[in-house]
């Protein structure tokens, strides 16, 4: 080619290029394909929020329960259970986390199952990796400069759990240890992101990506952290917030979702060791709760008499609340969440009180009215 013109060359270069890529040509639709074809629809791990094969930013800031929520997440996932009253779809599940040793996750989904009314031998749709102590990161940029973000030997070794396990969700936490590139930076944001992306593409799954705002997104109320790529790379977006003024309350804002609505917003309380949905003024709502509390006082009530125990209303060594709370069948209900539950009990007349023994030492225990 050396005596080849200026335009030889390029028109041998073109030719060249044309023969390399037809061996991998872009994707190419025909739109009229499609007609006659049913339209696919439209799929969700949690009903009208979280899109199904995408990538949804979860941010919250620290010590609002953002992971408690998430694992409450994954546990509904896997028992097809409902989230915060949104239905979501049943799977497999899987948690690739940063923030806690094994100890601390052991806990967290012993009160999560608690809260659902199972045991933690129900979750055999689960898999967890610590990866507290551990190099997390999973994309960052190549040789530590330049522009362009690359995948980690951890991000391949995750790739692997996931073939093998094949969750329908993903959650990644938190995103400070997941990822290792300028978080203000559009075109690293966009490319880590895509990775994620195709990650819930290829293997049919949601990723979930747990986040903690900046200063600036907590007084906004965005809650975004860096770049506005975070907002606009993603395909869901929610906000985790605490209300003001009262500590066991929270907010989850529906701040962006491509399919759905947005501005929708999910009132949360905190409850003997995870999160149920705040019922507020809503007396269905208050009363589901009540009904919960009083079963699980009357289930171990029933047990502990049937073992000879007689529990008493005052409190003392054999104080009724104090005692099932204690029980390991109580599903964590506190002893003031008992107590609560009794008087409920005694007013509707589950329960009565009777007293027995000697006049110098009257005793006044409780007795359920019906078998």
């Amino acid at each position: 080619m050396n005596g080849e013109t200026r335009n030889e060359k390029s028109n041998h270069w073109e030719e060249f290029t044309k023969q390399y890529y037809s061996i991998d040509p872009l994707p190419l639709i025909d739109p009229r394909d499609w007609h006659g074809q049913p339209i696919p629809e439209r799929q969700w791990l949690v009903d009208g929020i979280i899109p199904h094969r995408a990538v949804t930013l979860y941010s919250g800031d620290g010590g609002t329960g953002k992971t408690t929520t998430a694992i409450q997440l994954i546990v509904a996932t896997a028992l097809g259970l409902q989230w915060f009253g949104k239905d979501v779809t049943q799977g497999r599940a899987l948690l690739y986390t940063a923030e806690d040793e094994a100890a601390e996750l052991h806990r967290r989904f012993a009160a999560a199952v608690t809260k659902a009314g199972r045991a933690l031998a129900d979750l055999g749709d689960v898999r967890v990796i610590p990866m507290a102590g551990l190099d997390a990161t999973l994309a960052g940029q190549a040789g530590g400069k330049g522009n362009i973000i690359t995948t980690t030997a951890a991000f391949a070794k995750l790739t692997i759990q996931i073939e093998e396990f094949k969750p329908r969700l993903v959650v990644l936490d938190p995103l400070a240890d997941c990822y290792s590139g300028d978080e203000i930076n559009r075109s690293q944001v966009r490319q880590f992101v895509q990775k994620l992306a195709g990650l819930a593409f290829k293997h049919d799954c949601t990723v979930m990506l747990l986040s903690h705002p900046s200063l600036t997104g907590m007084n906004s109320g965005t809650g975004l952290s860096g770049s506005t790529a975070w907002n606009a790379s993603v395909r869901g977006r929610l906000y985790l917030t605490q209300v003001k003024d009262d500590p066991d309350r929270r907010v989850i804002k529906v701040v962006k979702t491509n399919y759905g609505k947005v501005g929708e917003e999910i009132p949360l309380m905190w409850d003997d060791g995870g999160f149920v949905v705040d019922g507020g003024n809503d007396p269905a709502a208050a009363n589901m709760a009540n009904r919960a509390a009083d079963d699980v006082f009357m289930d171990v009530f029933w047990k502990l008499s049937t073992l000879g125990f007689r529990l008493s209303p005052n409190v003392g060594s054999t104080y009724a609340p104090k005692k099932i709370a204690e029980h390991p069948d109580a599903k964590r209900y506190s002893k003031q969440k008992m107590a609560q539950a009794m008087q409920r009990l005694l007013e509707a007349g589950t329960l009565k009180i009777e007293t027995d023994g000697p006049p110098s030492k009257r005793r006044d225990f409780l007795v359920a009215t019906i078998n």
